[in-house]
């Protein structure tokens, strides 16, 4: 489909159209590029919101980022475990709507100023101090001396 080029008018409408296919056919690939890297973008922002959400990852604000640099690993530990252990304990018969919603809003509440290591650790001193106060104290048995005694013999 190539058309004869006889003079200089011709060249130059052939090379204006062959810059308009061209741009027309940039424009067409940059839309595929743009609809499969949203393709495979979309997961990520899935992920990343629910990330947010829960508060596992950081984000390039300064109040966030703060936040999740200053949780230790007890505050992300407790904010994976205690939503499974809610629902193995207290929510054992409810609806998958409840626990979603208990899971989410527990993930939300533990952060690194209420949930830490010092917190953890003070909870361990107050269980073993109470552990240790409701055993019994054994008292030990002291020799009791009189002094000599009294058959002894005394010279």
């Amino acid at each position: 489909m190539e058309t004869q080029i006889q003079n200089l008018q011709d060249l130059k409408t052939r090379i204006a159209f062959l810059e308009l296919k061209q741009l027309n056919d940039e424009l067409v690939i940059k839309q595929k590029f743009h609809s499969i890297k949203e393709t495979f973008t979309s997961p990520l922002k899935f992920l990343k919101r629910i990330g947010k959400m829960v508060g596992i990852t950081s984000d390039s604000d300064a109040s966030s980022h703060s936040l999740s640099k200053k949780a230790d690993w007890v505050t992300n530990f407790g904010r994976v475990f205690l939503p499974l252990f809610l629902n193995k304990t207290l929510l054992r018969n409810r609806g998958i709507f409840v626990k979603s919603l208990v899971s989410i809003l527990s993930q939300r509440t533990v952060n690194s100023m209420s949930f830490n290591k010092n917190v953890l650790v003070n909870w361990i001193d107050k269980a073993t101090d109470f552990i240790n106060s409701t055993k019994k104290k054994v008292k030990p048995t002291k020799d009791i001396d009189y002094g000599i005694p009294p058959e002894s013999e005394t010279y």
